[in-house]
């Protein structure tokens, strides 16, 4: 039978309400404690409706997973990396990283990637490993292009630095969830940014 447009877009339209209602749900109540049911009752559709367009819960999260991760890596692709200062990208980048996700969203990441610790699991660890590689691979890339790693600047491994900037934003995420007052996105920036400057670059801080 052929699909008339209107059908294709409200498909559209549930498969996407879907997904933010995955988010909302999974980051408050954990991947466990969110069924198919309550996402399909914060949707207003039917469990058939989740299973049509997602097949199981874990496809549903991993396709959930896949579509942030396009979206936050193509954002952080368009800042520029050559012609500019290490000191200068980390400062714009962690910005970036910090900035790309709502709460909600924070916390759908951080249940997902406990989730993919647990036995039983593997398919959804496997993906968030992938995912932190390839964004190793991208921060990697930043400081081997940056004017200091070029000009022999920058003491250390680059993939070490990529790993310890990921590992710092990870940590701070979650202190950002326990204190979102002394942890906020400003605070983020003034207050770690020049230390991220002269771990790096192993340089005093400017006052």
């Amino acid at each position: 039978m052929k699909i008339k447009s209107g059908e294709v877009r409200d498909d559209l339209e549930t498969r996407q309400a879907l997904i933010e209602a995955g988010i909302q749900l999974i980051g408050e109540k954990g991947y466990d404690g969110a069924s198919i049911g309550d996402i399909a009752a914060f949707t207003n559709v039917t469990k058939g409706a989740v299973y049509y367009h997602f097949e199981s819960k874990e496809n549903f999260v991993l396709e959930i997973i896949r579509q942030r991760t396009e979206k936050n890596i193509a954002q952080f692709k368009k800042l520029a990396k050559e012609n500019i200062s290490l000191a200068e990208w980390i400062e714009r980048s962690f910005s970036a990283i910090i900035g790309f996700s709502e709460p909600a969203q924070q916390l759908f990441t951080l249940q997902v990637t406990m989730a993919g610790l647990r036995p039983g699991n593997e398919q959804i660890g496997a993906l968030v490993a992938e995912i932190h590689a390839e964004w190793r691979d991208l921060i990697t890339e930043m400081v081997k292009l940056s004017d200091e790693y070029q000009k022999g600047q920058v003491l250390g491994d680059p993939e070490v630095i990529a790993a310890g900037i990921m590992a710092l934003i990870d940590g701070l995420l979650i202190h950002s969830r326990l204190e979102p007052e002394s942890f906020s996105e400003k605070a983020f920036i003034e207050r770690l940014a020049p230390l991220l400057k002269q771990w790096v670059l192993q340089t005093p801080i400017d006052n």
